[in-house]
C-alpha cells in the first residue's frame, strides 16, 4: 500500500534536505575549496569545471544532472525523480548562496580531509533516509543498487567517486589533493553506511536450549522482544532441545542476555550481528 504524501511529508523532507545540503555546503565552502582537496561524484566534476571556467558549482551541478536525471528515470522513477530534483535545488542554493560565506578552514589539509568526509556523508544520508538523492553520482549508484539489490550504496558511490577523482588529479595536476579526497570519500561512504543502515542494525541471538518456552518467554519479558522456536538434535549425543530466535537491538542485547541465563543456566548462546533488520520495533520492510 502506497502512503499518500502529504504537506507535513513534504516540511520533513525539507528540513533533511537543509540540514542534509548544509552539511555538504560546508564541506565545500569551509574545507574543499580552501584546502583544495578533490572531490569524486558530480560535485567533483563541477568542481573541474569551475575550475576552469569559474562557473557556480551550485549552477555546475544542475546543469549537469540534467542528462542523468533523464538516463535514470525510466529505472527510479517519477516520485523519486522529484522528490530529488527538489533535494537538487536545495542543495545548488546552499553550496552558492547559503554557506558560501561561511569561515574557510585554512589548518592541516588532513583535518580538513576527515571533516570533509564525515560532513560529506552525513550530508548524503540525510537525503538517502528520505528516499530522495543529491542527484548525479547518486542517480547512478542507486539505479544499479535497484537492479542489483545486494549491492551497498557506499561501496557504489565510493566505485564512481574514485574515477572522478581520479580524473580530476590529471586536471589539477596535484596527486595530494587527489590522495586527500580519496581518503575524504572512504569516509564519507563509511559514514553514509552507518547512518543509512545504522537504524536497521541489531543482534541476533541462537540460543540452545531445553526450556524453549521459558527462554522464549523470560526475552519477551524482558526486553518485549518476540522469538522463534524449533526442534533440533544435538550432533554429539543426539539429544532433543530447542532453538530460540530472536532478534534484538544493540541497547537490549546485554539484559536479553542476562535473561537467557537466568532462565536456563545450560543454555548455549551464540550472538552474531545483523546489516538489516526488517519488522516490528525494527525497519519498516516496505520503505526504499
Amino acid at each position: 500500500m502506497k502512503t499518500k504524501y502529504t504537506f507535513k511529508t513534504l516540511l520533513i523532507d525539507l528540513l533533511f534536505d537543509f540540514m542534509g545540503c548544509s552539511l555538504y555546503g560546508i564541506a565545500m565552502n569551509c574545507f574543499i575549496l580552501p584546502s583544495g582537496i578533490t572531490t569524486g561524484g558530480i560535485s567533483g566534476i563541477s568542481l573541474i569545471i569551475n575550475y576552469l571556467t569559474n562557473i557556480p558549482i551550485g549552477i555546475c551541478t544542475i546543469l549537469l544532472n540534467i542528462p542523468i536525471v533523464l538516463f535514470c528515470y525510466k529505472v527510479l522513477g517519477k516520485v523519486f525523480l522529484l522528490k530529488s530534483m527538489k533535494t537538487m535545488v536545495v542543495l545548488s542554493i546552499c553550496i552558492d548562496v547559503v554557506t558560501k560565506d561561511f569561515p574557510k578552514y585554512e589548518g592541516d589539509i588532513i583535518l580538513a580531509a576527515i571533516c570533509t568526509g564525515v560532513l560529506v556523508g552525513a550530508g548524503l544520508a540525510c537525503a538517502f533516509i528520505r528516499g530522495s538523492s543529491t542527484g548525479g553520482g547518486d542517480f547512478v549508484t542507486l539505479s544499479v543498487r535497484k537492479l542489483y539489490p545486494h549491492f551497498s550504496i557506499g561501496t557504489l558511490c565510493l566505485i564512481f567517486d574514485y574515477t572522478v577523482l581520479t580524473a580530476g588529479g590529471f586536471v589539477f595536476k596535484n596527486i595530494n589533493a587527489t590522495l586527500y579526497g580519496a581518503i575524504a570519500m572512504f569516509i564519507a561512504s563509511q559514514v553514509m553506511d552507518k547512518i543509512v543502515y545504522g537504524s536497521s542494525r541489531g543482534k541476533l541471538m541462537l540460543v540452545v536450549t531445553e526450556k524453549g518456552e521459558e527462554v522464549a518467554q523470560s526475552i519477551s519479558g524482558a526486553v518485549n522482544r518476540g522469538s522463534s522456536i524449533a526442534d533440533i538434535r544435538g550432533g554429539y549425543k543426539g539429544e532433543q532441545k530447542q532453538l530460540v530466535i530472536s532478534a534484538v537491538n544493540k541497547q537490549q542485547l546485554f539484559k536479553a542476555r542476562k535473561i537467557v541465563h537466568e532462565a536456563d543456566e545450560n543454555s548455549f548462546i551464540m550472538v552474531t550481528s545483523t546489516e538489516e533488520v526488517f519488522g516490528e520495533g525494527f525497519t519498516d520492510p516496505c520503505e526504499d
